[in-house]
């Protein structure tokens, strides 16, 4: 468990700094986009995919994120009143279901799709599409190391007696 939760802190640090960075370039593409667009009458097309292609980059991987913190959306009124046994086996279950989606569609079908766009380039950027669309097995793959990790953690907890529940805030855990 503890190389997993340094693989974890270390992804985690990755993968936060990197959308931290990629909303600071979006922040200032946006800005830029304006100026240009309302005070030169000349926008810049460039800045704007740029600005598309890193929100779409952002999102991927901050879903990613997201749910490595176990921050994700989830309704767990029921999971709540189960015993801990229970409690473990249906986050097992979650996490596995979870796996076989992230492998099926954004791994392997991600993967699949990256490969076939790298023949066609971005009219704007110049970049083969399959770049842009390189995030989808990227996120893939980290949503299975998390899930891998969620439930090593469930099992720990179910261990130690320290299974957690949600405390109420907006349906998060």
């Amino acid at each position: 468990m503890q190389i997993l939760t340094s693989i974890k802190r270390v992804l985690d640090f990755i993968i936060s700094w990197f959308c931290i960075i990629v909303l600071a370039i979006m922040t200032v593409l946006v800005s830029y986009q304006v100026v240009t667009r309302f005070v030169f009458n000349n926008p810049s097309a460039v800045s704007e995919i740029l600005a598309q292609y890193l929100f779409v980059w952002s999102v991927m991987l901050g879903s990613a994120y997201v749910f490595g913190m176990r921050e994700h959306l989830s309704i767990t009124i029921l999971k709540d009143k189960m015993p801990p046994l229970l409690n473990m086996l249906t986050e097992i279950l979650i996490a596995i279901t979870l796996i076989a989606f992230s492998y099926g569609v954004c791994i392997k079908g991600g993967m699949a799709n990256t490969v076939l766009q790298m023949a066609a380039t971005d009219a704007s950027l110049g970049i083969p599409m399959g770049v842009i669309y390189a995030v989808i097995p990227i996120s893939g793959a980290f949503m299975v190391f998390y899930a891998i990790y969620n439930i090593a953690l469930a099992v720990q907890e179910y261990k130690n007696h320290t299974v957690r529940k949600s405390d109420d805030t907006a349906g998060t855990m």
